[in-house]
């Protein structure tokens, strides 16, 4: 099974210059926990609830903006990358989230729990 097959196309992203208060309230507003960073329609970043939790050591929510607190190195597959090796990405690099991109744009999002509700659908 390829990840095209189960990625979520409607992604919620963010600007690296938001506020953390309004990616907070993102976060709630679309149940999520994490979401890639877009500048200029090119994937920047990615942030997720402990990103936030890890920069609110040493500053206060309203000084701190995405920029501050994402991780730069994201780990992106294409839509035709094999689910297993989705997976098997996740496990090595203790990640819960990846963003697909294809041109440069990011056209979906996989998740931990959507390979798993693909596995249990599967049987």
């Amino acid at each position: 099974m390829k990840v095209v097959e189960l990625m979520n196309r409607n992604v919620a992203t963010c600007h690296p210059d938001e506020k953390l208060s309004v990616i907070v309230n993102k976060f709630e507003l679309f149940n999520i926990a994490g979401m890639p960073v877009v500048e200029k329609g090119k994937l920047v970043g990615i942030i997720c609830q402990s990103d936030i939790l890890k920069g609110l050591k040493n500053s206060t929510m309203q000084d701190l903006t995405v920029k501050d607190v994402m991780v730069t190195n994201v780990v992106f597959v294409s839509p035709t990358e094999s689910v297993v090796t989705v997976a098997r990405i996740m496990v090595e690099k203790h990640i819960n989230r990846i963003p697909i991109v294809e041109n440069d744009t990011v056209v979906g999002i996989v998740t931990r729990g959507d390979i798993i509700k693909a596995v249990a659908e599967c049987g």
